[in-house]
C-alpha cells in the first residue's frame, strides 16, 4: 500500500552525489583542475629535491673517499712501521746484551793485563836496582884498578862474598840467596875444580852459627830441580865429580825433597863437604862468585 507522504529530507541528499555523476555541477567547477595542478607542482618539487640530494650525496663521496683512503693508508703505514720498531727493539735488546757480554770480556782481560803489566812493574823495578847496583861495581873496580869490592875476597881470578861476613844472623833460602846475589851484580859460586874446592871449604871453617854441620852450610848453585838426580851448575854445566859429596848425599830427603847443593866445611876431608837441601825451606848462609 502505498504511502503518499515523504519524509522530511528524503529527497536532499540527491544533489551532492548527482553533482560528480554529472560529470560537474554549476556549484563546483574548478576543483578538480586546481587539484591537478597541486599534484603536478609536488611532483616537480619533489624531482628537484631529490636531483640536489643525489648531487649533494655524490659531492660528499667524492670528497669523503679520498680521505678515507689515506685514513686506511696512513693506518697500513703505521702498522708496518709498528712491526719494524718491534724488531729494531729486539735487534737493540739483542746488541745491548751482546755489548754487555764484550765489556764483561774485556773487563777481565784487563785485569790479565794490569796484573801482566804489575808484573813487569816488578821486574822492571828488579832490573832497575840490578843496573844501579852493578854502575856502582864498575865505578867501585875502576876505583879499586880491577881488585874486589869492599866485603869481597879475592882468589885466582874471582871475587867472592860470604853471607856471613856482612850479617852472622841473617839467612835465606836458595832463592833468596841467589836474588841476592845477582842484586850484588854476581850469582852463587860454581865450584869448578880443586883449587876453589879447597879455598871455600877454608874459608867458611870459622863461619859457624851452630853445633849442627847441617846448620852450618852456605847455598852453591848446584841444583837438580830441572832433572831429579841430575845436579847441575847455575852455568848449565852438569857436576861429574861425585867425590864432593858427603857420605850418603845426595838422598833428596824430607817430604818435599832436596834439589839445592850445600857446602859445609870438613876437617877430615875437603873433598867430602856436600849435601842437598831442601831449597824453599831450608835457610842458611850463602856465597857469591863475580
Amino acid at each position: 500500500m502505498d504511502n503518499p507522504q515523504r519524509r522530511p529530507n528524503e529527497n536532499n541528499d540527491a544533489p551532492s552525489n548527482d553533482i560528480f555523476r554529472q560529470g560537474g555541477s554549476t556549484k563546483y567547477p574548478r576543483i578538480i583542475p586546481f587539484l591537478g595542478l597541486l599534484n603536478a607542482v609536488l611532483l616537480i618539487t619533489a624531482v628537484v629535491i631529490g636531483v640536489n640530494c643525489a648531487k649533494v650525496n655524490e659531492g660528499s663521496l667524492h670528497i669523503s673517499n679520498p680521505a678515507v683512503t689515506q685514513l686506511f693508508s696512513e693506518l697500513d703505514y703505521l702498522r708496518s712501521n709498528h712491526s719494524d720498531v718491534i724488531e729494531a727493539e729486539e735487534e737493540a735488546k739483542k746488541a745491548l746484551e751482546s755489548a754487555i757480554n764484550n765489556h764483561k770480556e774485556v773487563k777481565v782481560k784487563i785485569e790479565q793485563l794490569k796484573t801482566v803489566n804489575d808484573g813487569y812493574q816488578k821486574q822492571m823495578q828488579a832490573l832497575q836496582m840490578e843496573k844501579a847496583n852493578l854502575k856502582s861495581n864498575i865505578s867501585t873496580l875502576e876505583g879499586s884498578c880491577g881488585g874486589c869490592l869492599p866485603g869481597w875476597a879475592l882468589f885466582n881470578s874471582s871475587c867472592y862474598f860470604f853471607s856471613y861476613i856482612e850479617s852472622s844472623t841473617v839467612k835465606k833460602n836458595w832463592h833468596e840467596s841467589r836474588e841476592d846475589c845477582i842484586r850484588r851484580g854476581s850469582d852463587l859460586v860454581v865450584i869448578d875444580n880443586q883449587e876453589e874446592q879447597k879455598y871455600v871449604s877454608t874459608t867458611i871453617q870459622n863461619m859457624k852459627t851452630s853445633i849442627s854441620k847441617w846448620e852450618n852450610g852456605f847455598w852453591i848453585g848446584l841444583t837438580d830441580m830441572e832433572n831429579e838426580g841430575n845436579w847441575t851448575w847455575i852455568n848449565n854445566v852438569t857436576e861429574v865429580q861425585q867425590r864432593y859429596w858427603m857420605d850418603g848425599e845426595p838422598n833428596n830427603g824430607g817430604d818435599f825433597g832436596e834439589h839445592c847443593g850445600v857446602a859445609v866445611h870438613s876437617a877430615f876431608n875437603p873433598w867430602k863437604t856436600r849435601y842437598d837441601g831442601n831449597c824453599d825451606l831450608k835457610q842458611l848462609h850463602w856465597m857469591c862468585e863475580m
